[in-house]
């Protein structure tokens, strides 16, 4: 009787070793969230293409560039690098496909070579974009890319604020203007924001290792309530690679 119990005690031991050692095995396999997957970027280099992520892991996601698998897997600082073939650098396919989630819908980007579909702009100096051009800055791999100018309320004389009513001022309200910008440096999440700001003189912030600052809006304003043509405006922007 006493050799029963111990046979059953033994038994039931070992099996809860074994769940628990499994539920540790299956931890460790997927530590990394399955839809906590980052895409941070491209980089075009000579016949190669490497693509930036964060929480990526090989059980979990199948990534192939032009159907093809990567040829070199890097992890440096928490980024994966995957390196992949490009004979002749043209423009590549990208799919991600969730091999756990099956029904998270599988992820297509059309990755453009940077050199043969951007304009090229400079670092340290002064350039133009106008509405739906984009730039690329090649020593930073940064690529900006001015979607809309969505409202723009600038003031003919920003200083012309008299509200006396006899003799209003052409700026008695605050000037404003909206653009929608989207900016990409590999190894960083995508900018993709509105800046809503009064006249954007001069307006600067931080991505990606650089300072963008926008310098100036183009045609100036002339009069109020002027109605300035999409294809007519341009920004001024300025890129500085932080010290």
């Amino acid at each position: 009787m006493k050799n029963s119990k111990l046979i059953k005690f033994l038994i039931l031991s070992i099996l809860s070793f074994n769940l628990f050692l499994f539920a540790c095995l299956s931890d460790n396999k997927n530590d990394v969230p399955i839809n906590n997957l980052k895409y941070l970027g491209y980089e075009y280099l000579d016949g190669q293409v490497k693509i930036y992520l964060k929480n990526y892991n090989i059980d979990n996601y199948s990534i192939t560039l032009n159907s093809l698998s990567p040829r070199e897997e890097k992890k440096v600082n928490g980024i994966t690098e995957l390196i992949f073939l490009n004979n002749g650098n043209k423009d590549s396919s990208l799919k991600i496909k969730n091999n756990i989630d099956l029904e998270e819908r599988a992820i297509s980007k059309l990755l453009l070579n940077p050199k043969l579909n951007f304009t090229k702009v400079p670092l340290n100096e002064k350039f133009k974009l106008k509405i739906n051009e984009i730039g690329h800055e090649e020593l930073t791999n940064t690529t900006i890319k001015l979607i809309d100018i969505a409202e723009d309320s600038r003031c003919p004389d920003p200083e012309d604020n008299n509200e006396s009513t006899s003799n209003a001022g052409s700026c008695i309200h605050k000037p404003k203007t909206l653009l929608h910008i989207v900016i990409e440096t590999s190894k960083n999440e995508t900018f993709d924001e509105f800046i809503y700001k009064e006249q954007l003189s001069d307006y600067e912030f931080f991505y990606g290792g650089n300072y963008i600052k926008i310098l100036d809006i183009q045609p100036e304003i002339l009069r109020l309530n002027r109605l300035i043509p999409d294809s007519d405006y341009e920004v001024i922007f300025l890129i500085t690679p932080a010290k």
